[in-house]
């Protein structure tokens, strides 16, 4: 059943419905029903009709509007992420490439190891320029979000490149749509931590359902980090992933325990430190 029609349909059920009814009380029954009878019952029928059908038809109205909602802010997220992904590439990620074009230049007239350094870094930046602009496009509109198709995908390029082993254990039924666009990318960024500075041989991801929310947690046994790292000028990531966790009442923490260090962003629950 489409839009129209069921606008239409709930216009012309009670009018048809009374005219109906009062064709058939006048037509056939009224030697049987007085006048005064019928009028009564008129209101009673379209009540009657509102609570079987009408009601019935703004269920399904409501639920097409809920879906034309989701299906608009699904499709403004891919237009605001297509938008940055462009800004990057012919900004940062071009503005890069010829540096490095330029300083290896530089490198075949002077024989100096900080000008290698400089290079390997800028380097490093530009694959993670190209890496994010990888990550912000997409084909479709569920490439989006958190699935967990798109996890264990993520799992599997991390598992390839590093040659790190992940275990997983997903349970995703209790996000919301924004909650699965913020937390994708929040996991997309610390599994790039791991891979740039944890130097770590095992990794754990778990999202489970809690009793009043949900539970994300990223855990590795890498070098981990000393004092305050969300203080640290070159942490732009983890200051990044705190402010998606923020935008969805959600809180981020990062901590050392046994050995490990365990990223954890949590939905619902006792907030308090």
């Amino acid at each position: 059943m489409t839009y129209k029609q069921i606008k239409w349909l709930i216009l012309t059920i009670p009018t048809i419905s009374v005219g109906l009814w009062e064709y058939i009380r006048h037509e056939y029954l009224l030697p049987f029903i007085s006048m005064e009878l019928g009028n009564w019952l008129t209101p009673v029928i379209v009540l009657a009709i509102t609570l079987t059908l009408l009601v019935h038809l703004f269920l399904i109205y409501e639920k097409m509007q809920e879906d034309l909602k989701k299906e608009r802010a699904e499709n403004a997220v891919l237009q605001e992420r297509e938008r940055i992904a462009r800004e990057l590439h012919d900004g940062m990620a071009q503005t890069l490439f010829l540096c490095s074009v330029e300083l290896d230049a530089l490198q075949t007239k002077y024989d100096d190891p900080s000008l290698n350094r400089i290079n390997q870094h800028l380097r490093q930046l530009h694959d993670d320029v190209r890496q994010a602009i990888t990550n912000l496009k997409t084909s479709d509109g569920n490439s989006l979000f958190l699935t967990k198709d798109k996890i264990l995908h993520l799992i599997g390029e991390f598992e390839i490149d590093t040659g790190i082993d992940v275990t997983a254990h997903l349970q995703l039924e209790e996000l919301n749509l924004k909650e699965k666009v913020e937390l994708f990318a929040c996991l997309q960024e610390a599994f790039t931590n791991i891979r740039k500075h944890a130097k770590a041989g095992k990794v754990s991801i778990s999202l489970i359902p809690t009793d009043t929310g949900w539970k994300c947690t990223v855990e590795d046994d890498g070098i981990g980090f000393d004092g305050n790292i969300f203080s640290h000028p070159d942490r732009y990531g983890l200051r990044i992933m705190q402010e998606r966790a923020k935008s969805i009442g959600a809180r981020l923490q990062l901590r050392r325990q046994s050995g490990k260090t365990i990223v954890s962003i949590e939905k619902g629950g006792d907030h308090r430190e």
